[in-house]
């Protein structure tokens, strides 16, 4: 059928392709043999595509019907109906298959589609088998007679699908490795995300002081309030002397009382006698009153008696001698009562003076002794008070006693507490040092992962780009807390960096290098690098103070790249 039997097959040497076409399509396209009187033999299947087109699409889905997981893949993302224009709108494109960008983007677009809804290569590249049942039939009884060109249209069909083919397989084989690559940089992340290692250990030391402090505190606490307990009860025996001395002196208070009472009486009845006395002098000066008018009568009757005796000349001589000394005599009487009524009234007045001063004693006696009853009643008060407090002092002295034996239970406690602490941050440092060791296990497992891929979109490259900066201030992170180990040689600057080397790469394409957002990323960018080397110098001497606060503004920066970055990736996609 294809020629004599036992003739001799020629095959064409290997030329370069006269094909106009990108350069990411040289290398299959030369390695297919492909030229553009190939791309001129499909032309001439398009009769026969078109005559078999729904017979193709009709047993393709017919056959698909008989595999439930790829019906089940199929209701999940579309319609049967939508998939069936989809592929008779691909048939169509055969025979008028122009090698450009956009044959290139359909076909790849393809085999993203087929990795993101989870469809096998084996399902796919089986499909093609639905043309050749139908195409290879028609295209051999067609040139059955011209069995060059026979050969030519089939292998030109062959050609154009297994370039098509491999095209949609090696998109499928990027994405599904980009699948693994993102999946094992979203692990990575999660792990880079447990980054409080450091705030943990921090506060755990600072807890284990504290708790120290606590302990000598219990301690001094427990030692003083053994004191109190001392104290309070030599207070409560102190309270008991003084109960006794407080008893002894309310007695010693109720006898002056008594003699203040007694003391008051006497005074009063000195001030009744005294008043008697000042009777007895009112009627002394009485009697005195009279003797002295008495005594002026006798010094008139003397008088008289002169004169008479002065008129009897020798004859009253005698009795004139006895007239004058009766007057002498009622003189002398005068003088005596005015001396007797002069002494009486300064005995009235010092009798009045003492009558007041007696009255004054006795009511400052009666107001002392009501003060005093006052004071009895109140010591009775003291009395009860300090026998309350004797006996509330003595309660407090067992609290105490019990507060001390519970003071010294914390004290041995905290002890325990803070020997807990010790462990777990032993426990939390050694945790992190595990989480350490898992990350640095990814990682080589998402280098090893992004090393065997060939090709990787841009936005696909800014996701691993991406993890590889967060990874950076991850490993910075575990330096600081001693984990990971980097040489200064390491320190390299933006432009040597995953990111750098792409950056730099960019600025040569103008469809990424124009980008408002690529503009924006050099700055804080170099602004990181800067900041990192900074710290290592400073996590060297020692400074560790300086490199957490370096660190916080690495944040910010890593941030503001972060942004950066998610914002590229919208607009490169």
């Amino acid at each position: 059928m294809f020629g004599k039997r036992g003739a001799q097959t020629v095959t064409a040497s290997i030329q370069k392709s006269d094909v106009q076409m990108p350069d990411q399509l040289q290398g299959k396209v030369h390695f297919l043999q492909m030229n553009q009187t190939d791309l001129d033999q499909l032309k001439q299947i398009e009769p026969l595509l078109t005559q078999h087109l729904e017979a193709i699409t009709e047993r393709h889905y017919h056959m698909l019907h008989q595999y439930s997981h790829l019906m089940q893949i199929i209701e999940t993302h579309t319609t049967v109906d939508r998939l069936a224009v989809s592929f008779r709108h691909y048939l169509q494109s055969l025979p008028h298959a122009k090698l450009d960008d956009a044959y290139v983007a359909g076909r790849r677009k393809i085999g993203e589609v087929h990795s993101k809804i989870g469809l096998a290569p084996e399902w796919y590249t089986g499909s093609y088998l639905r043309v050749y049942e139908y195409l290879i039939p028609a295209i051999v009884n067609t040139y059955s007679k011209r069995p060059q060109e026979l050969s030519s249209v089939l292998l030109a069909l062959i050609k154009i699908i297994t370039l098509d083919s491999q095209i949609v397989l090696q998109s499928y084989q990027e994405d599904n490795d980009y699948k693994v690559i993102d999946r094992l940089g979203e692990v990575l992340e999660l792990v880079i995300q447990i980054d409080k290692f450091k705030h943990v250990l921090d506060t755990l030391e600072d807890t284990t002081e504290e708790a120290g402090n606590v302990g000598s505190a219990a301690v001094q606490l427990s030692a003083s309030v053994q004191k109190v307990a001392q104290s309070a009860v030599s207070v409560a025996e102190s309270a008991s002397t003084t109960i006794e001395q407080a008893t002894m002196g309310k007695d010693i208070i109720q006898e002056s009382l008594t003699s203040f009472l007694s003391m008051a009486d006497e005074f009063q009845e000195m001030q009744t006698k005294i008043s008697q006395l000042m009777t007895s002098i009112a009627e002394v000066s009485q009697v005195v009153q009279v003797i002295r008018n008495i005594a002026d009568q006798t010094n008139l009757l003397a008088l008289n008696a002169s004169i008479e005796a002065a008129r009897a000349n020798e004859h009253g001589r005698g009795f004139a001698i006895v007239a004058d000394e009766v007057r002498k005599l009622a003189e002398q009487t005068k003088q005596s009562v005015q001396s007797i009524t002069a002494t009486i009234n300064n005995v009235q007045n010092e009798a009045v003076q003492v009558k007041e001063t007696a009255t004054l004693m006795s009511d400052h006696f009666n107001d002392k002794a009501n003060q005093t009853r006052d004071a009895i009643g109140i010591l009775g008060d003291i009395v009860q008070n300090i026998e309350t407090v004797g006996h509330s002092t003595g309660h407090i002295a067992a609290l105490a006693q019990e507060q001390s034996a519970a003071t010294d239970d914390i004290s041995m406690r905290i002890s325990q507490v803070q020997t807990n602490m010790e462990q777990v941050s032993s426990h939390v440092s050694n945790a992190g040092k595990n989480v350490y060791d898992v990350g640095a296990g990814i990682n080589s497992l998402h280098k090893l992962s992004i090393s065997q891929t060939s090709h990787l979109k841009t936005k696909h490259y800014l996701r691993i780009v991406k993890t590889d900066h967060l990874l950076w201030k991850w490993w910075l992170y575990n330096f600081m807390l001693g984990y990971h180990h980097i040489d200064e040689k390491e320190l390299v600057d933006h432009h040597q960096c995953r990111l750098g080397i792409w950056y730099d790469e960019a600025l040569n394409n103008p469809s990424v290098c124009n980008l408002p957002s690529f503009k924006q990323l050099d700055a804080p960018h170099r602004q990181f690098h800067e900041t990192v080397r900074r710290i290592y110098y400073f996590v060297k001497q020692g400074k560790l103070e300086e490199a957490e606060a370096a660190f916080d503004t690495l944040e910010d920066i890593s941030q503001r790249i972060l942004h950066i970055l998610d914002q590229l990736a919208t607009e490169v996609s």
